[in-house]
């Protein structure tokens, strides 16, 4: 037996929201834009650098509703994986099979951490290509404004690689986070959630009432801010790459695409030191797992 695609299908099979909902998203987005009204009058004098803006945004704006369903349905999965083999009893038959408790968890955190996020990323885009498809199509139906910029390959192709890039560092950001919750999910004998939330601000009262200082509170929120905003030099970047449109700012991702520096994103400290700290929660989801089947 092959073990770790067995244990991966397994996944799939026992949470179907990892797939399903997503997916659900995607077929609504595609039932707006079959019928869907749409006032895009102001959008009739807009230059080529406000097209691009516009088209970017849009690319974004449906990728993001995509991404933000597969986040919370990968946050509900990593807090109850481990915990629900439990609840149900189902963690003696795993264990009388010969697979190991590292594979087992591993299994899960490659599910939660790499394919559940390329998925969502390879249906965001698909998605996306369907919509302008029907779109274009309504426009030449006469049903919308035809100067709404619709396509253009290499405003579409920068703003999806952006994206790429975005998905791939909130992965490895957020691993550390994914880590802890399914420690905690190994550990809990009960409501996990409150057990994950507890730590960190039972932490962050403590230190603020004995040190009056928010270290604590201040990494917490710093880990779960979106990964780009975490690094000084690329929120600059972003910053700097504004196109004004009706009196508006707005963010042109291709601009940013062309200015940013990659190895700001993936090579510094916050983010080389999340990566040790999701390879020690890993470390302890796998021993709690070993003597945690609640006998």
């Amino acid at each position: 037996m092959n073990v770790l695609p067995t244990l991966i299908r397994r996944e799939f099979w026992e949470h179907r929201a990892l797939w399903l909902a997503p997916l659900v998203m995607a077929l609504l987005l595609v039932g707006i834009a079959i019928f869907g009204h749409f006032e895009m009058a102001t959008m009739t004098a807009l230059t080529t650098e406000q097209a691009r803006a516009i088209m970017g945004m849009t690319v974004w704006a449906m990728s993001l509703v995509i991404f933000v369903i597969a986040g919370v349905v990968i946050s509900f999965y990593l807090l109850d994986c481990l915990f629900a083999e439990r609840r149900d009893r189902s963690i003696l038959f795993w264990k009388s099979l010969p697979v190991s408790d590292a594979a087992t968890v591993l299994s899960k955190f490659l599910v939660a951490v790499l394919i559940v996020p390329v998925a969502a990323f390879a249906l965001a885009v698909v998605t996306d290509l369907i919509v302008r498809g029907i779109l274009t199509l309504r426009t030449g139906a006469g049903l919308m404004v035809e100067h709404f910029p619709l396509w253009d390959t290499r405003t579409w192709l920068q703003s999806q690689a952006l994206l790429g890039i975005w998905a791939l560092a909130s992965v490895l950001w957020y691993a550390p986070v994914a880590a802890y919750m399914l420690a905690l999910s190994a550990w809990a004998r009960r409501n996990v959630m409150l057990w994950t939330v507890l730590p960190p601000l039972v932490l962050a009262l403590v230190e603020r009432l004995a040190l009056r200082t928010s270290r604590v509170w201040t990494f917490v929120a710093e880990r779960l801010e979106p990964a780009f905003s975490a690094f000084s030099g690329v929120e600059a970047q972003i910053a700097s790459s504004t196109v004004t449109i009706h009196r508006d700012k707005v963010i042109s991702l291709p601009r940013v695409f062309e200015g940013l520096d990659v190895s700001a994103v993936f090579f510094n400290a916050p983010m080389l030191l999340g990566l040790v700290a999701a390879a020690a929660l890993l470390f302890v989801a796998i021993r709690v797992r070993r003597y945690r089947d609640d006998n």
